[in-house]
């Protein structure tokens, strides 16, 4: 009886069993790197590339973010400031406000007369009504006093800016003196740079 049985080259394979498929080399050598590799471009897939309209909108975010509503409003504020601190240095502004800071102007103190006057005037109305007349005319004296003292304000001032810029136009040149000449003199901006009284110096020497 033989032990072993003769190998026969045409006996035939299981049914079931596949020949196995050789792996290609880097697979065989690193596995985990053709993993990878095929996990990256998976996801490269799934991420859809931007359009032209989408790529400007970001470049136009980085170069002007959009603000919120508090930051619009403090921009605006801050370049408010820095053009008026602008408007201010120019030269033929100092020279109005040096012209208007040196004067006793009755624009300044218009309003506090102006009150105390009705405010007596109605008070004392209650015991003298015919004291209302004489608060009428003292209103209409102070009103005219105030144009008088306008009129030479402006005609000093314009020689004056005749003399120094004379190729300066003077449009806007009164209705800025006249609104530094109607604050009081401590709530002034920029604050008064020469004392009341003291005599015209140009150019000024506080500079």
């Amino acid at each position: 009886m033989a032990l072993f049985k003769p190998y026969d080259s045409t006996e035939r394979k299981p049914t079931g069993a596949k020949p196995a498929k050789n792996p290609s080399p880097a697979t065989a050598e690193h596995p985990v790197a053709a993993v990878g590799t095929d996990t990256k471009a998976r996801t490269k897939k799934t991420i859809a590339t931007p359009t032209r309209r989408q790529a400007e909108d970001a470049r136009r975010q980085r170069i002007q973010p959009v603000l919120t509503k508090k930051q619009a409003k403090q921009k605006q504020r801050e370049a408010q400031n820095e053009s008026m601190m602008r408007m201010h240095a120019r030269p033929y502004n100092v020279l109005i406000r040096d012209w208007v800071d040196r004067r006793w102007n009755i624009a300044e103190f218009m309003l506090p007369i102006m009150l105390i006057i009705v405010v007596g005037t109605v008070v004392a109305a209650y015991w003298l009504p015919s004291i209302m007349t004489i608060g009428m005319i003292a209103i209409y004296a102070l009103v005219i006093a105030l144009v008088v003292d306008i009129v030479l304000l402006w005609v000093g001032l314009r020689r004056r800016l005749r003399e120094y810029f004379p190729h300066e136009p003077l449009k806007g040149k009164l209705s800025y003196a006249v609104s530094r000449a109607m604050l009081m003199r401590r709530s002034r901006q920029p604050p008064p740079a020469v004392k009341r009284g003291a005599a015209f110096v140009w150019p000024p020497e506080h500079d």
